[in-house]
């Protein structure tokens, strides 16, 4: 088993305040598959990732096809244990974006909040 990360070693609070600015990190600088994502979103979209997606039918409000509802769960509920899994996710994103959406080339430039939690100093400043 690898060495745990000082980050993962936080309360849950601790945690969810340095998740909520990694998302909002992948926000400003990740274009997913076409799609600009907010920080809720990627808060979201992470989350779900984690705590299992389910699919439903749209409600039909008789304004064309209804489509499809992803649900998946709040960051709020996530574990310390699914809340480190969640930060395991958007920082393996961020760090090698590439990875996940091809059109992406650079990785993020984490904000003082996620290179604080990391133990990481932002070289170039």
């Amino acid at each position: 088993m690898a060495a745990r990360e000082a980050w993962q070693e936080m309360l849950t609070e601790q945690q969810r305040k340095v998740f909520n600015a990694a998302c909002g990190d992948l926000a400003e600088q990740i274009v997913w598959h076409g799609n600009r994502l907010s920080k809720d979103d990627w808060r979201h979209f992470i989350s779900g990732t984690v705590l299992g997606w389910r699919m439903l039918p749209g409600i039909n409000r008789g304004e064309g096809a209804p489509g499809f509802v992803m649900l998946g769960g709040s960051s709020l509920n996530l574990s310390k244990e699914k809340c480190s899994e969640a930060l395991d996710i958007a920082f393996g994103i961020g760090d090698a974006p590439w990875e996940y959406e091809p059109t992406q080339t650079k990785p993020v430039r984490w904000g003082p909040a996620v290179c604080k939690a990391r133990w990481l100093t932002d070289e170039a400043a």
